[in-house]
């Protein structure tokens, strides 16, 4: 090896290093104003994201574990593909200009387009869910960034998430109890990055990732009372105690530290379920998430949404979330299942709301 080959290869490490300690310094500041959970149910966003009293099937995993309990004992949910989307108009923008998902060839285009909040999420949750008992693994690819044209606050993430849930009715049915047991394996970027600092070249660009393996225990209840509409009370705990990670590199080789805690949050919510007749269903729900932050405003907690069932085929849904407009369809037929939306998220700082609208598409393979 050569003088000059040593050289060059001390300068890249040099750059490198340099790189990784800006990183570090730099991860201590707040990613973005968006409430990131570990995944969100495209009906559930649908209808206002207010699913706390109401949940059931794979969904209940990530909002109440106790809606495992509503199914009776002929049902069963079984999805073997499932491919979903999200993402608001700079996101689709910036993957249909940059012809690709990856986070390494977004850079440049963010720099360019300053100012404009992109999001974009890619998801496959299959699952298997009967009466109190539920296995679903989640793969999750998110990319949140906001770019000033110098600096780019950013929250990137790739999870692989196995999960257990079980179950319990009592009283007749009314009071139902959940659990929830998660894995969370994670890469993630995170943080405020100077554009300088994110040109490396690409097999050093896996070293701004952290890596790290966590475990997570969600609870829930739900207390139905025996009146006409089905008044239910729903409360759930989820990441209790605070999911935190330890550090690995199993699937980034290159990763420095372990991914930012997950921190637990607590969930209220009531809904109720008229039957308009024999074939159309509804259920009104309302929810009050994440009574932990205290310092925000009422209407960044609030949750309404509305659920409109024909024969458990055609599906409509509208409601509020965080005050923001959401609806969407999905169509359940033997062998698949087809959902279609829009919802908007708030991603302003402190009591300042601002929506950011998205859209989304989910396919399942099912039975």
């Amino acid at each position: 090896m050569g003088p000059r080959v040593r050289c060059n290869r001390f300068l890249d490490f040099m750059k490198a290093l340099t790189l990784l300690l800006v990183f570090g310094l730099s991860n201590s500041s707040s990613a973005l104003n968006e409430i990131f959970d570990t995944y969100h149910s495209a009906a559930c966003l649908a209808q206002g994201n207010a699913c706390t009293a109401s949940v059931s099937g794979y969904a209940s995993h990530f909002y109440n574990p106790a809606g495992l309990a509503r199914f009776n004992k002929k049902t069963n949910e079984v999805h073997l593909v499932v491919a979903e989307g999200h993402a608001n108009g700079a996101g689709f923008g910036r993957i249909t200009e940059s012809k690709s998902f990856g986070t390494y060839r977004m850079f440049p285009l963010l720099r360019e387009n300053p100012g404009d909040y992109h999001f974009f999420a890619l998801n496959s949750l299959p699952s298997f869910t009967i009466r109190n008992f539920s296995f679903a693994l989640l793969g999750n690819y998110q990319f949140a960034a906001v770019s000033d044209g110098t600096n780019l606050d950013i929250d990137t993430r790739q999870d692989l998430v196995p999960t257990v849930g079980i179950s319990r009715h009592f009283a007749g049915n009314l009071l139902r109890l959940g659990v929830s047991v998660k894995a969370v394996y994670r890469n993630q970027m995170q943080g405020v990055i100077t554009h300088s600092a994110l040109e490396v070249p690409d097999n050093q660009f896996s070293a701004l990732s952290r890596e790290g393996l966590g475990f997570s225990l969600d609870t829930g209840m739900m207390l139905t009372l025996p009146y006409r509409f089905v008044p239910t009370l729903g409360i759930a705990w989820n990441n209790m105690g605070t999911t935190t990670f330890q550090g690995m590199k199993f699937l980034n080789t290159q990763a420095q530290g372990a991914p930012s805690k997950i921190p637990q949050s607590f969930h209220a919510g009531f809904s109720i379920s008229p039957m308009l007749n024999r074939a159309w269903k509804s259920v009104f729900s309302v929810d009050y998430r994440h009574i932990e932050l205290t310092q925000l405003p009422w209407k960044k907690h609030f949750h309404l949404g509305w659920e409109l069932t024909l024969d458990k085929t055609l599906f409509i849904w509208t409601g509020l979330n965080q005050m923001l407009l959401t609806g969407g369809v999905g169509l359940r037929i033997q062998g698949g299942h087809l959902e279609l939306g829009t919802y908007a998220k708030d991603i302003g700082e402190n009591e300042t709301l601002t929506g950011d609208r998205r859209y989304f598409c989910r396919y399942t393979i099912s039975f």
